[in-house]
């Protein structure tokens, strides 16, 4: 009895250094966790397909066919211009753009590099006088247009950018845009035509807004 229990105590033992040894750094075992610390959200990509960065200047473009880029105009003899449109292959809309820079409240681990669905400001990189240096930040008011007046670091001013499955020929890294005030849900950027001018607007359908690409100033 003595020498089949010392032979049941080796095999068990023989059975555990197999065990062992199946999982070494080659075979890990991966323990499920659900610590989301340490969760890397993927990048944002220009179309020379690097990461956007904060402070660096861009094109925002609508990349369909007859659409283009975004600018900002004067449209209502204001003090400041603050109507956020977008350019169109007609005439009267033609041009190149307004190059925008994303910004943050403050320092964030994610360092210069802006990452998907994470809150940046819009904010337009464009000459302007000493009464409208700080009206080139873009917000929503209340009938729902992207216009700018905003505030860095006010919650209500908040944008992030999510990534389509559009297939666009000639463009990849295709985008859409969404407005995240604080404590309610995100909406679309879409466009809307208002008074004879191609507007950015928030929408409620999810299926309804504009595609973006982004284009190094």
């Amino acid at each position: 009895s003595i020498n089949i229990l010392s032979f049941l105590l080796l095999s068990s033992t023989l059975s555990l250094v197999a065990f062992a040894r199946s999982f070494t750094s080659e075979n890990p075992i991966v323990l499920p966790t659900t610590c989301h610390d340490n969760l890397v959200l993927p990048e944002v990509y220009d179309q020379d397909g690097n990461p956007l960065r904060i402070g660096e200047r861009y094109i925002i473009k609508n990349p369909l066919l007859g659409a283009g880029a975004v600018y900002l105009d004067n449209i209502g003899n204001l003090q400041c211009p603050n109507a956020v449109l977008q350019h169109m292959s007609i005439p009267q809309f033609l041009g190149k753009g307004t190059p925008v820079m994303f910004v943050r409240k403050s320092e964030s681990d994610d360092g210069d590099v802006v990452r998907l669905m994470t809150a940046v400001y819009i904010k337009f990189f464009v000459k302007t006088t000493k009464l409208c240096v700080d009206e080139t930040v873009w917000k929503v008011n209340d009938e729902q247009l992207v216009v700018t007046g905003g505030n860095v670091g006010n919650e209500n001013d908040i944008f992030k950018i999510k990534k389509t499955d559009l297939v666009i020929r000639g463009m990849k890294n295709v985008y859409k845009l969404l407005h995240c005030p604080s404590h309610l849900q995100c909406k679309n950027i879409g466009s809307n035509f208002k008074n004879g001018y191609p507007r950015l607007v928030t929408v409620d359908d999810d299926k309804d807004f504009i595609p973006f690409v982004f284009i190094k100033a």
